[in-house]
């Protein structure tokens, strides 16, 4: 029940925060981000390789200034943010991790390099006006070129809305909450199933070691993907056995998995919200 509670407290934190980056164009009442942030969970729980984002976008941009583009460019944002965030957590703990195994490795060295690539394309790309070189390509002067070019262009505003903000701090502060309220929900959970001597340290390398695992935009819930990777890592760090780990992995996943599925469905039916539409107000 705690770490439901958690949850939803975690998700007023991101609504909260998203509000903030949104404020360049619009103000939002929270409610409604909350709204489309539970929607966006709900989607990803059911469809395929995230696509819950794009349906959290269209949902918050329904009846407002703000597009389907541009709010999903924000969406975008909020995930670089937040894997920003979990670089710096994995390399204050990286004295405690088994770098010595080559999956472990591996799989740090993509999510990092990942991370500071698309950071690295997004500040070039902002800092150049890269935007400026496509209009003058006759291939996005008119036709499916030329709308093309205006959901890219809505989007890299949505994405790079950061740098008109005024409310860096407020940024700063809520990002820290949210993933201070995450790493409650992870050492409540390891308590809950009798893995509470893996410390607070231990907490923190399966926060990050999940937060991995769950950015594979794969099945449905990060179904697979997130209960193997948390398994493999309790197991290889903590000397876990398969049983623990895996009864570990599955609490974690189901806490979050059907809260997310059951209020986020709520909302996504008396929100009226219509698959369909969602190409026709991309721009």
């Amino acid at each position: 029940m705690l770490s439901v509670i958690l949850l939803i407290i975690s998700v007023v934190i991101r609504a909260k925060r998203w509000q903030y980056i949104l404020k360049p164009v619009e103000h939002i009442p929270l409610h409604p981000l909350f709204a489309s942030t539970m929607i966006g969970y709900f989607g990803n729980s059911i469809l395929f390789f995230r696509l819950g984002e794009l349906l959290r976008a269209y949902s918050v941009s329904v009846g407002r200034t703000l597009t389907v583009s541009q709010a999903f460019g924000t969406v975008m944002l909020e995930r670089i943010i937040d894997a920003f965030t979990v670089v710096i957590i994995l390399l204050l703990l990286l004295p405690w991790i088994p770098m010595q195994n080559s999956v472990i490795q591996l799989s740090l060295i993509v999510f990092i390099g990942t991370t500071v690539i698309a950071i690295t394309i997004i500040i070039i790309s902002y800092r150049w006006n890269w935007l400026a070189v496509l209009k003058r390509n006759n291939i996005f002067k008119h036709g499916i070129g030329e709308k093309l070019l205006n959901i890219i262009e809505k989007i890299f505003d949505g994405l790079t809305m950061i740098t008109r903000s005024k409310h860096m701090l407020q940024l700063f502060i809520f990002s820290a909450l949210l993933w201070i309220t995450y790493f409650t929900m992870t050492y409540y959970l390891l308590d809950a199933t009798h893995l509470d001597d893996i410390g607070l340290m231990g907490a923190g390398i399966i926060l990050v070691m999940g937060s991995i695992a769950i950015a594979i935009p794969a099945l449905p819930g990060g179904m697979g993907t997130y209960d193997a990777g948390v398994k493999f890592a309790i197991m290889l760090i903590f000397s876990v056995s398969s049983e623990e780990a895996l009864n570990f992995a599955l609490v974690s996943h189901a806490s979050n998995y059907f809260p997310f599925l059951i209020i986020g469905s709520i909302y996504f039916i008396f929100g009226g919200i219509r698959l369909k539409d969602i190409d026709r107000n991309l721009i």
